[in-house]
């Protein structure tokens, strides 16, 4: 969907550096004669990969939106996705929605989500990324 293949490498790379921090929160030590010991960070650290998931959809529909494939004059993430709505396959725009409404609560408001809500959104941006021939 995204036509110039240098862009849609960067975006790429960009949402393996969100997966690859968020499978980073969990680190496996071997201790001979104790076995595997995991060890987990605090669950608010998921925010960060959270905030920057939905950082790589709004540069996903800011592309789209800058080659035509809708119209919109906002340069706001929800303005983005309101008028991309009709013009690209979500598969769940609510949840996403949803998720981009947690993320202004967070951004502005400083409300942390719980670690199983950002895994969700992350998940359902994923989702859509994958439908849209992004990733």
């Amino acid at each position: 969907m995204i036509r110039d293949p240098q862009i849609k490498s960067e975006i790429v790379k960009e949402w393996n550096g969100v997966r690859k921090l968020q499978q980073s929160f969990i680190t496996k030590h071997l201790l001979p004669g104790y076995g595997i010991i995991n060890e987990f960070i605090p669950d608010e650290f998921h925010n960060l990969p959270f905030v920057l998931a939905f950082a790589v959809l709004d540069e996903v529909l800011t592309q789209l939106r800058d080659q035509g494939d809708f119209k919109c004059k906002s340069s706001f993430l929800g303005p983005k996705m309101e008028a991309s709505q009709s013009h690209l396959p979500w598969q769940n725009y609510d949840l996403v929605n949803s998720g981009k409404k947690a993320r202004n609560r967070l951004a502005h408001d400083a409300t942390l989500l719980a670690k199983a809500d950002c895994i969700k959104y992350i998940d359902t941006i994923e989702i859509e990324l994958r439908a849209w021939g992004i990733i």
